[in-house]
């Protein structure tokens, strides 16, 4: 297993191919969740064969980069975390992934990310009345929207998830938070959400989201002490 010192966790900035990272890392989690059967949590469609999907992404990417390299600590403000670990050539080379090298020589393969809103809930989750959310937390939480680790490096990745929380709630406590939020599929068998419960989150409720033509989606609304 990776330890912490082997995991480097940064800000999408303007690093060439970050935007190209993420969205095929989308992509390539599909497979990965139907081997696992957890098909239903994204279905079987790529990402990007999605109607506007692939340019909202790159959007957002854009406006992640502008918060960091500003400095922006508006309420909502996108951040985007990137986690790398320390590979050697013949590994980034044999995996034809995306990677850097590091001013000290190091070469740093991209693993994962993850999605990061200040003060902020999606709708779908306020919408859940028996939630109880309302103002809670208001002014002194992150929601972590979305956290994915590149199938395509197999277990290069393992540890990656467990380090980019880390480093989340490290800002959180930069920025004066207490809670760190997210909302987890809660299908087959609550594999993600006992995931997370050992990553130290806290049940806080199920939701179910309707769905056209098919079973509602299963979520857990969790949360963590920063």
């Amino acid at each position: 297993m990776a330890t912490q010192s082997q995991f480097l966790v940064r800000e999408v900035e303007n690093v060439d191919g970050d935007g190209l990272f993420i969205t095929s890392a989308f992509d390539a989690a599909l497979p990965f969740l139907h081997s696992i059967g957890s098909h239903d949590q994204w279905g079987s469609t790529p990402f990007s064969h999605q109607q506007g999907w692939a340019e909202e992404t790159l959007r957002r990417i854009r406006e992640a980069k502008q918060n960091y390299l500003a400095g922006n600590g508006n309420s909502d403000g996108l951040r985007i975390f990137i986690v790398e670990r320390v590979c050697s050539a013949q590994v980034t080379d044999v995996l034809g992934a995306q990677y850097r090298i590091a001013v000290d020589g190091r070469r740093l393969l991209s693993v994962g990310f993850a999605f990061v809103r200040e003060n902020w809930f999606p709708s779908y989750i306020t919408a859940q009345e028996h939630l109880h959310m309302g103002e809670a937390e208001r002014g002194a939480f992150l929601y972590l929207e979305v956290i994915v680790t590149d199938s395509r490096v197999g277990n290069i990745r393992r540890g990656a998830g467990a380090s980019l929380i880390r480093s989340i709630r490290d800002y959180g406590r930069s920025r004066g938070k207490t809670k760190l939020y997210l909302d987890s599929w809660a299908g087959n068998d609550r594999k993600l959400v006992k995931y997370y419960e050992q990553q130290g989150f806290e049940v806080v409720g199920d939701f179910e989201l309707p769905r056209a033509n098919k079973i509602p989606w299963l979520g857990t609304l969790m949360r963590i002490n920063i």
